[in-house]
């Protein structure tokens, strides 16, 4: 099992080599673009000149459009050069027209076969490609008149094949060859002779792409050059003229256009934009790699983000001085923030602020305005599926650039407050702007890349989505039971700041495959368990399959990816041992045969601090749910067991939760179920009014329709023998009543039917 993620772990290091390539190359061409003086001039080939535009000053050189056009005309006049192919095509052909002409002599000396054969028999020869009527001919003509004729096309072929034959004169050659048939034959032998002798005909010479080139070059180098003077004050293009290349040569030459490379500005881009480019991958991997599913597309949608949002500010830095105060950075940010998480957002907010004033006249100004704005909309962000909460996120944003346009300018202020107010008039516009854009972006990235979107989780929460009222109708028990989960592990992802939309969603559809065979989960059963008349294997098959049928189920309902993650992952690689103990009972002293791994969902493992929160939720509701814990130790030793036995078991390996997240998921938990169980302290005088402190439990076991799931077997509840087993609380005292009870010991069987 091993061998998956490792393969897994290639690949990804594969796609964050290129992300990173990509990465770097694209901000530094965007960046690099245009870094030299504004042009005195701005005309474009094809369009109408703008003005009128004068020589300054005058000039005499050699042009190159003229002479790259009088070259080129040159070199189409120099018609491509051919050369004999090798080998002696003339002598090969006339050796296939005697082979060809006896094996006809063959086919005419059989007298086996028939008439009709031997036609078929000439018909087949290869290269000939003979009409029935010529065939016909070959076989009637006595022996002297065969023999003339093949003379006479072995004459013409030789005739023939002396001359330069090319592929592109093939045909008329061929059509020469039928004239060259003696008048002394028959008018039935110059009809075969006609027929066969062309189809011996082939090229003979082939292109010479060496010497045709040669020979251009040649002729381009003959031409001679184009001398170009301008006088001063000379017009060099009228206003409403069309735009030529020779046009802009003029004014290249004049330097009215001249465009030179500063490559020390490209080198210092090109470190800046690598070392951005090293420090978002470093942080991919640290925080995502191997967990993130969809490694490529969630990468290649990052890189997108990063890419506009660079061309718009590239663009805006090119605009006249206040345009870069419009350019939207908390846009960016907030959709990082909610398509990533928090931490990534912060990251590339700070390296393209970074970047963006670099290139900036007022660096220092430029990268503090943009950052801030990002940053204060990423922090001030709350609840997020709330249309309402981007406006607000935006509005911080508009503080955060005014607060730093008012920092740099204050000083200018005192003289003239205009320009200051006009500025502070751009933040306002920025973070609307803002605020609508990261809309539009969630909209263009669910569409474009298939990525989850805030706005897709709202629509698929809503109960009268079509799949969960197909599951309240055939499976109402695991319709509540799915409610309960996304309840407990909501509170548990909030509290560790994971994305506690995702969580309720992912939950809501973790068991949707269960509707498929509702009867065979015990949360929905009404006292008959079809597992009694099943042996283990089948059992085990039929609540393994819930997994794959819930997949199957969200492709017909075109659930995004990241929700089909928690149906896959939410058992992770268990085994199912209920199932698997009675197994190994009915194989008595054959157990060891029995294969485990027909026991074990396929998984994968959580690959996200989300997922790994329901699988736990999952396995501590319906443990819970089915044990009806009655103290706060009891529930306190129903989660720790549950939870220590995924963490033994490495199942939260790839899911990203560390030991304070786990310890604060814990604390959650508890809370939740005492609140759900209603678990009380004993007061004074309740013992006198005969009100117990919890209500007693059931003398005899509970019925199979509300036996616990799977997940309980699992946390190691069960499988214990009739032996009592000291259990130590989340506070480290030992529980007052500290031995697994019969009732435990009871359901042990069925732990897993519910899957």
């Amino acid at each position: 099992m091993d061998e998956q993620p490792r393969w897994r772990r290639v690949i990804q290091d594969s796609i964050l080599g290129i992300f990173m390539a990509v990465l770097t190359v694209s901000l530094t061409l965007i960046f690099s673009f245009n870094l030299l003086a504004p042009d005195d001039v701005r005309v474009q080939v094809g369009l109408p000149a703008p003005e009128d535009i004068f020589a300054p000053r005058a000039i005499a050189y050699e042009s190159a459009v003229d002479l790259r056009k009088a070259q080129e005309q040159a070199r189409a006049s120099v018609l491509e050069q051919y050369k004999r192919i090798e080998g002696d095509i003339g002598r090969f052909q006339l050796n296939q027209v005697a082979q060809t002409f006896a094996f006809i002599e063959v086919i005419r000396a059989d007298t086996q076969a028939s008439r009709e054969a031997k036609i078929v028999y000439l018909q087949a020869i290869e290269r000939v490609n003979m009409e029935e009527q010529i065939a016909l001919d070959l076989l009637n003509m006595n022996d002297a008149d065969f023999t003339e004729v093949t003379a006479e096309v072995q004459r013409i072929v030789s005739v023939v094949m002396r001359r330069e034959i090319r592929e592109n004169q093939l045909r008329d050659v061929q059509q020469s060859a039928q004239r060259e048939v003696s008048l002394q034959l028959t008018p039935t032998q110059e009809r075969v002779v006609s027929a066969l002798a062309p189809r011996f005909i082939v090229p003979n010479m082939e292109p010479d792409p060496e010497v045709t080139e040669q020979k251009r070059e040649e002729a381009a180098a003959a031409v001679p050059p184009f001398p170009i003077s301008i006088a001063k004050d000379e017009l060099v293009i009228r206003s409403g003229d069309i735009v030529t290349e020779k046009h802009v040569e003029k004014l290249t030459q004049l330097g009215l256009l001249q465009r030179e490379t500063d490559w020390r500005v490209v080198t210092s881009v090109f470190i800046m934009a690598l070392l951005g480019s090293v420090l978002i991958t470093l942080y991919w991997h640290q925080f995502y790699h191997g967990r993130r599913a969809g490694n490529g597309r969630y990468l290649t949608a990052l890189t997108g983000l990063i890419i506009v949002f660079a061309l718009i500010a590239r663009f805006m830095l090119s605009s006249p001085n206040l345009a870069i105060y419009l350019f939207p950075m908390a846009a960016l940010s907030l959709l990082l923030s909610v398509l990533f998480d928090v931490r990534l957002s912060i990251t590339v907010t700070v390296i393209l602020a970074g970047l963006i004033g670099f290139n900036a006249p007022s660096a220092l100004e430029i990268a503090m305005y943009t950052a801030a704005g990002g940053l204060l909309a990423i922090l001030t962000l709350r609840d997020a599926q709330r249309v309402n909460a981007f406006f607000r996120a935006g509005l911080a944003a508009a503080i955060g650039y005014a607060v730093v346009v008012v920092a740099f300018q204050f000083n200018q202020a005192i003289t003239d407050v205009v320009p200051m107010l006009e500025l502070l008039s751009y933040t306002i516009g920025n973070g609307l702007l803002s605020a609508a854009l990261t809309l539009v972006g969630f909209f263009v990235m669910g569409s474009v890349f298939g990525v989850t979107t805030t706005l897709q989780l709202q629509e698929l929460s809503r109960f009268d989505h079509p799949l969960l009222q197909e599951l309240l109708r055939r499976a109402p028990g695991t319709y509540h039971h799915s409610i309960m989960v996304a309840n407990l592990a909501e509170q548990a992802g909030e509290k560790i700041k994971a994305n506690s939309t995702l969580i309720r969603v992912g939950a809501f559809y973790h068991d949707i495959g269960k509707m498929n065979r509702p009867a065979f989960f015990a949360e929905n059963q009404e006292g008959i368990n079809p597992h009694d008349s099943l042996d283990p294997y089948t059992s085990a098959r039929i609540i393994l399959s819930h997994v794959t049928d819930g997949l199957e189920l969200a492709r017909q309902y075109k659930l995004p990816d990241r929700i089909r993650d928690f149906i896959a992952e939410h058992h992770g690689q268990r085994i199912i041992k209920g199932f698997y103990h009675k197994a190994t009972t009915l194989a008595g002293e054959d157990s060891a045969r029995v294969d485990m791994e027909k026991f074990r969902y396929p998984g994968p493992r959580p690959r996200s601090r989300e997922a790994g929160i329901v699988m736990l939720a999952d396995a501590i509701e319906s443990t819970s749910r089915a044990l009806q814990p009655n103290t706060e130790k009891e529930i306190e030793r129903l989660v720790n067991r549950l939870i220590d036995e995924d963490l033994t078991e490495g199942q939260l390996d790839d899911s990203g939760l560390t030991l304070g997240d786990i310890s604060q998921i814990r604390a959650s938990f508890i809370k939740t179920l005492k609140g759900r169980f209603h678990v009380r302290v004993r007061y004074p005088g309740n013992e006198e009014m005969g009100i117990p402190l919890v209500q007693p439990q059931p003398a005899t076991p509970a019925p199979m329709a509300v036996i616990i799931e799977e997940e309980a077997e699992l946390s190691g509840l069960n499988g214990v023998g009739t032996q009592s087993e000291p259990v130590t609380t989340a506070d480290g005292e030992a529980a007052a009543d500290t031995t697994v009870d019969d009732e435990v010991i009871e359901v042990e069987t069925a732990l897993d039917e519910t899957g």
